[in-house]
């Protein structure tokens, strides 16, 4: 085993290295966790590697013809369905998408999210935080985004009286 892992570590080719991979994972029932860690690279690192084994040669080909690089072929490799990941890989060619229009194609594709728009700026995130505090004494309200989902929480302090109360304004004024 010790030989595999040295081979994997020395290898330059990420396809040769990414068998290599697959075999200890699948043939000698390594664990991702622990032959990460061997490796000295992260488990999500190792993933992306192992991923590679699935893509078609046609995108194998485009990697070493130097029409994708590596960056590409980890996020296309996320997409299990293989018309839907050729279809994008001809998109990526076709329009020589960066890497976050190719990641942004892939979100919309495999999980119907589009993350168009932009993220509500910081300043704007305290002033509503400040307003809310200010309107209702004791609530404390915190935004957080991702670019698929805004998460707010509201914290209410005081007894159950007190703050069912406050709620109860809250969800009045945001339904009026």
């Amino acid at each position: 085993m010790d030989d595999v892992v040295e081979k994997i570590k020395k290898e330059q080719d990420v396809f040769s290295k990414a068998k290599l991979i697959r075999f200890l994972l699948v043939e000698k029932d390594f664990r991702v966790k622990d032959l990460a860690q061997k490796l000295s690279i992260t488990s999500s690192y190792l993933c992306h590697l192992n991923r590679l084994n699935n893509l078609p040669d046609i995108i194998v080909d485009g990697y070493y013809s130097k029409l994708v690089d590596i960056s590409h072929l980890f996020l296309i490799s996320r997409v299990k369905d293989e018309k839907k990941l050729l279809e994008i890989y001809e998109k990526v060619l076709a329009d020589n998408l960066t890497i976050k229009q190719t990641e942004e194609l892939i979100r919309a594709a495999v999980y119907q999210v589009n993350s168009k728009g932009s993220f509500i700026l910081e300043e704007d995130k305290t002033r509503m935080s400040r307003e809310i505090e200010r309107k209702f004494p004791g609530a404390k309200i915190s935004i957080s985004q991702t670019r698929i989902k805004t998460k707010i929480e509201l914290e209410i302090k005081g007894d159950l009286e007190d703050s069912s109360k406050t709620a109860k304004e809250i969800l009045k004024k945001l339904t009026e």
